[in-house]
């Protein structure tokens, strides 16, 4: 009887407990559908249906399937079982992926958050989905006062020959500030001012994507566009929860090693609205 929730990864058993907590009955196909749990795995989507119909049938209420969902992921958490998820965009392989889809996960990351945000990525593009995302991580800080949340971006020179604050500053105006409502408030802004600099042999661009959302992790391909996201063929591992001592979770890795590239003295990446070159100065020998 419990086998199709051992089926289920750790960020389906999530999505399953919010589902359950928000209906009156257990969940039907079309819930776990809206939820993406087990969307690609019929089979195991048939068998978790008649669980659920076995668990009404027998007396069983959505608070004591609730109770019993969390048991299992605490049973997880303590014995660090918790796995990892694929999470793609693009066309599905087929019947036999067991994956879920990444803008959706993208979403729910955000809304769960209330600690803790980070989310970088090479290109960033408002329009469609990405700009309902943004409009949520706004929504989100003002919900949590104490969230501190975190972007970091890349900052292309491209073939202009300009000094470095320049082009900073064309950034923030032509697209760091139009991302946002300007009367709410907005993540703290990060670049790797190497990426600006003439000096350099070779280019050097800032390529990471990922978000830690509290104690989860997602690290992509993707980055923060509408064709990424739900166009392009990208793939990404969505570490649903710390399965370890705090400190010691993936999430806090990616967090702290972050953390000390701003902190660093020089600092690897710097706030998007911090002069690069103070007055007086050259502009290479602060790059």
């Amino acid at each position: 009887m419990s086998q199709p929730l051992l089926a289920l990864s750790t960020g389906e058993l999530q999505r399953l407990a919010a589902c359950v907590r928000s209906l009156q009955s257990p969940p039907a196909e079309a819930a776990l559908n809206q939820h993406q749990i087990a969307s690609e795995r019929p089979q195991v989507r048939q068998e978790l249906l008649d669980w659920l119909a076995q668990w009404q049938q027998r007396g069983g209420s959505n608070g004591s399937l609730d109770l019993a969902i969390s048991l299992l992921l605490e049973q997880r958490h303590q014995q660090g079982s918790d796995r990892a998820e694929l999470v793609w965009s693009g066309p599905h392989g087929g019947t036999s992926d067991i994956t879920r889809d990444q803008a959706v996960l993208m979403r729910e990351l955000v809304e769960r958050c209330e600690q803790r945000l980070l989310i970088t990525t090479f290109n960033i593009w408002r329009g469609g989905f990405i700009a309902e995302l943004l409009d949520r991580i706004q929504e989100r800080l003002e919900a949590c006062p104490d969230l501190e949340a975190r972007m970091v971006v890349n900052i292309p020179r491209g073939t202009s020959n300009v000094v470095a604050d320049q082009i900073r500053k064309k950034y923030i105006q032509n697209t760091w500030l139009k991302l946002w409502d300007a009367k709410r408030r907005r993540p703290s802004c990060y670049f790797d001012p190497r990426s600006l600099d003439l000096g350099r042999k070779r280019p050097t661009v800032f390529h990471v994507k990922c978000c830690v959302a509290d104690t989860e992790l997602l690290v992509t391909s993707a980055n923060l566009s509408d064709s990424a996201q739900l166009d392009n063929c990208e793939l990404g591992v969505h570490f649903p929860d710390g399965n370890q001592s705090p400190g010691n979770s993936h999430a806090d890795a990616v967090w702290a090693h972050f953390d000390r590239l701003i902190h660093r003295q020089p600092a690897a990446l710097v706030p998007i609205d911090e002069p690069l070159t103070p007055p007086g100065q050259s502009d290479h020998g602060h790059q």
